[in-house]
């Protein structure tokens, strides 16, 4: 199986993984559900169905205990399935995208300053999304559910005005590049060794950068600088 068949593979699982428990659920449940099946009888395109509910469920269960390594691990077991069905046949990958066509359209994916992000070599890394505040607000955003209520945890709408935080997203983002290739344990290793400890400091309501905010809105006196006297060697 080609890279570009796995990439495809993954693109839906966290695409389909995000939507789970929302509106768009029943346009994903019969659109994967045909793919799974292969069109091949309506009693297996009706299995998938079902085994798909039972799959939805486990997520939306996930998602109130706040058990998001469950998540992980349910969406590359979406994958697992989605894999399956493209080792099937040469035509299995142009049935994935007929239901799923693919977003990128860009000829240059980009950094967090807006330049073209170049690999060793010189050439232009491929990017799910193109840059940061993409990612939070089409990924990270939809997929993370909190209680916001300063007390738990809390949020930043203005994100991005804060020094600290727009340098952890950063990294999320780009770890989440880099393991999205991995189909076997990439999201549930960035699950576990990526998101969970920065947002654990990213949403700390005393200690993290936005203390001083709330979902509600930017605070007019964010927090300042670490105090550093100028260093002079002696």
């Amino acid at each position: 199986m080609d890279s570009k068949a796995i990439e495809n593979a993954r693109r839906v699982a966290a695409r389909v993984t995000a939507d789970a428990d929302g509106d768009a659920w029943k346009e994903h449940q019969w659109a994967v559900a045909r793919f799974l099946s292969g069109s091949r009888t309506a009693v297996e395109e009706e299995g998938w169905r079902k085994r798909l509910n039972e799959w939805r469920e486990r997520i939306v269960a996930s998602l109130a205990a706040d058990a998001y390594a469950d998540v992980a691990e349910s969406q590359d077991l979406l994958l697992d399935w989605l894999l399956t069905e493209l080792r099937r046949g040469d035509d299995a990958l142009g049935a994935l995208l007929a239901l799923y066509p693919s977003p990128r359209t860009e000829p240059e994916p980009l950094s967090t300053s807006g330049t073209p992000t170049r690999q060793a070599g010189g050439e232009v890394a491929e990017f799910y999304f193109a840059d940061v505040f993409t990612f939070v607000t089409d990924y990270l955003a939809v997929m993370i559910r909190r209680p916001l209520d300063g007390t738990s945890a809390t949020w930043c709408p203005a994100w991005w005005e804060h020094p600290e935080a727009g340098a952890r997203l950063s990294a999320l983002w780009l770890a989440w590049e880099h393991l999205r290739h991995d189909a076997a344990l990439g999201m549930t290793t960035w699950w576990i060794q990526h998101a969970d400890p920065h947002l654990k400091v990213l949403m700390d309501p005393r200690q993290g950068p936005f203390a001083a905010c709330s979902p509600e809105g930017h605070a007019q006196d964010p927090l300042g600088p670490l105090p550093v006297e100028p260093y002079e060697p002696t």
